[in-house]
């Protein structure tokens, strides 16, 4: 097949990359001039074929020269590329909406202008849920603003959409400061680490379950099975509390953390049922992914 992929930088964008690859797909990316491209494993950087998006080659530019390489159109597109902050200040607004909202719209709209119709959205799970369940920030929202975009360019267009709404995804090659590498932070160097409630709801999902919820995608949408198209969960079957996953930590470690409770519940969106793909459900238990993070 031939994949059109963004984000491919990001930490689920570079091993759905290697996956790719690996399958033996022709895998086109759109990067930034300032993307890491050279932190990149010399597999990707050697099989994968990079366009850059550095205001001179506009995105239906680089678009109309995938499609017209001798592979033709692209079967698929990977929309990962993304700016996630958690809490916003006044100067990132600008920042939020033209990296979640206008480069996907310009790449719906390329792929429109060239007749390519299967998209795989990457969303998170913070994102509204129903009409009483609103984003939990502005990252969420931006989020949610695109997949209003989306839903224009399906109904106007024929896009063909499935959006993965993940859970926060983790690996043991993550170097990110989110939950769990603050824990293995705290663990290394014995410094207390300050978190919220230990009944405060969490959902997190291993690398590799995330990347298959991707391939699930692809293959549903390469056979045409349209009638699976919308959004779907990518996480556990349930919401784990702080105080679980601290548990678990501790067991695999065979060490104590040095945790200080703040009390504060802070509320999520977790609600109800999970609704998964067809043919994907999470495969690393919370036990296993921890002992894989951590190197065992």
């Amino acid at each position: 097949m031939k994949i059109l992929m963004t984000g491919i930088t990001g930490f689920i964008g570079h091993h759905l990359g290697e996956r790719l690859v690996n399958d033996g797909h022709e895998v086109h990316a759109i990067v930034r001039p300032t993307s890491k491209v050279h932190e990149l494993s010399e597999n990707l950087r050697g099989k994968v074929k990079f366009h850059v998006h550095d205001g001179e080659n506009t995105v239906l530019d680089i678009v109309t020269d995938i499609c017209v390489d001798g592979g033709g159109r692209p079967d698929v597109v990977f929309h990962l590329a993304t700016n996630f902050i958690t809490a916003h200040r006044f100067e990132d607004i600008q920042k939020l909406i033209q990296s979640n909202i206008t480069f996907g719209t310009e790449l719906l709209d390329a792929m429109a202008a060239n007749n390519v119709w299967n998209f795989v959205n990457a969303g998170t799970f913070e994102q509204s849920i129903d009409d009483n369940l609103s984003p939990v920030n502005l990252y969420a929202a931006t989020k949610d603003c695109f997949e209003g975009i989306v839903n224009f360019y399906a109904t106007n267009f024929g896009l063909k959409c499935i959006g993965l709404r993940l859970s926060d995804t983790y690996g043991a090659d993550d170097k990110s400061r989110r939950l769990l590498g603050l824990m293995r932070e705290s663990f290394s160097t014995g410094e207390t680490l300050h978190l919220s409630h230990s009944g405060q709801l969490i959902d997190l999902i291993y690398i590799d379950d995330a990347v298959e919820s991707f391939i699930a995608a692809k293959k549903i949408l390469a056979a045409n099975k349209y009638d699976y198209c919308g959004a779907y969960s990518v996480g556990l079957a349930r919401p784990v509390t702080l105080g679980e996953v601290v548990k678990t930590f501790e067991d695999v470690a065979g060490k104590k953390l040095s945790i200080k409770w703040s009390g504060r519940y802070i509320s999520t969106n977790f609600r109800g049922t999970p609704r998964f793909l067809p043919n994907w459900s999470p495969q690393t238990s919370l036990r296993d992914g921890i002992k894989k993070f951590l190197g065992g």
